[in-house]
């Protein structure tokens, strides 16, 4: 019964974004058509790309269940359903990334701690499936949670930059600005561009989420460690 609710809670947390993201498509439909300006017919098709896109990636947990036979936790569902959300939808579709100070960091923030979350639920998956002598040890959980957080918060700086890059040897003129190496840095603490100061600052507040996950995580698998040790003693 318990298995029941967890699951159905999930599914409403789904279909709710779904619903939201079906609307905005069917809006980027109509502005598409309607379009009095280039520039309006092009953010359409961006978001029409954007929605289905977000529909694609809500549906992954789910596959990743159904494919590999998995029972992954309610709160982690959620959690990366939330995460989506709130990049694809609000930060992109509707600019928050751009319109909204600090989002973009909160966003960066939220994913080292999601990233971590989900490392340990890996490990913790592969445990179960070992004896107990081979297990991974609570040190070992949350050195490899970190490293797996910030390696990918470094991919997803490198794709930034090539998409930017690209975008530019492409057209000049429709520049992407992922690294916002086209915004003045008006900051008197930096002494470099605002593109390298973003980079820098995404990557150093993920990793405050990662440490964040992976210090409290480690100490709360070594107290679990512990107590059982005491118990077997």
């Amino acid at each position: 019964m318990k298995k029941r609710k967890r699951l159905e809670s999930s599914k409403i947390v789904y279909f709710i974004f779904v619903g939201i993201v079906i609307g905005e498509l069917i809006a980027s439909i109509f502005s598409v058509i309607f379009a009095n300006s280039s520039d309006t017919r092009e953010a359409g098709l961006s978001n029409i790309f954007l929605s289905v896109l977000a529909i694609v990636l809500f549906s992954v947990p789910w596959l990743i269940e159904s494919r590999f036979k998995l029972d992954i936790p309610n709160y982690l569902e959620i959690l990366v359903l939330s995460f989506l959300f709130a990049s694809i939808v609000l930060g992109n579709i509707h600019n928050f990334l751009v319109d909204v100070q600090g989002y973009d960091k909160l966003l960066h923030t939220v994913s080292g701690i999601t990233i971590s979350v989900i490392a340990f639920e890996i490990i913790h998956f592969i445990n179960l499936s070992k004896p107990m002598e081979a297990r991974m040890s609570p040190v070992m959980t949350a050195v490899f949670a970190f490293t797996f957080s910030v390696t990918l918060l470094v991919l997803w700086e490198f794709y930034e930059f090539f998409i930017d890059t690209l975008s530019y040897n492409i057209n000049n003129e429709t520049l992407r600005n992922m690294q916002r190496y086209q915004w003045d840095n008006t900051s008197t603490i930096f002494p470099q561009d605002y593109g390298l100061v973003d980079t820098m600052l995404d990557l150093i507040v993920g990793t405050a989420g990662a440490i964040l996950v992976s210090v409290s995580g480690g100490f709360w698998l070594y107290s679990k460690e512990k107590k059982r040790l005491k118990k077997e003693a």
